[in-house]
């Protein structure tokens, strides 16, 4: 499993969130699982969304699908985002 911690800055909280939870569908069919979705106490327009994956190569191939993008397009993401993944420590 790999945690996912994905930061970007949106014109609107709003108008993302509404865009964000239309593509749920697409989030579960690319096996993502969303663990939370937090902003900024000093910017609202600031999230950070964490998630788990089954793998790198799923996390890489849900980063690249085309419907992501069209998805952060529509909900206003400014820039490229922030993402660190990461594994579990033993």
């Amino acid at each position: 499993m790999v945690t996912t911690i994905l930061t970007h800055e949106v014109k609107n909280y709003d108008t993302w969130r509404i865009a964000f939870d239309s593509d749920a569908s697409n989030r579960a069919k690319m096996g993502v699982n969303i663990t939370g979705v937090f902003q900024s106490a000093e910017n609202p327009n600031l999230i950070t969304v964490i998630g788990e994956v089954s793998s790198m190569e799923a996390i890489k191939e849900f980063m690249g699908n085309p419907e992501l993008k069209a998805a952060m397009e529509k909900g206003g993401v400014i820039g490229m985002p922030d993402m660190k993944i990461l594994t579990r420590c033993n």
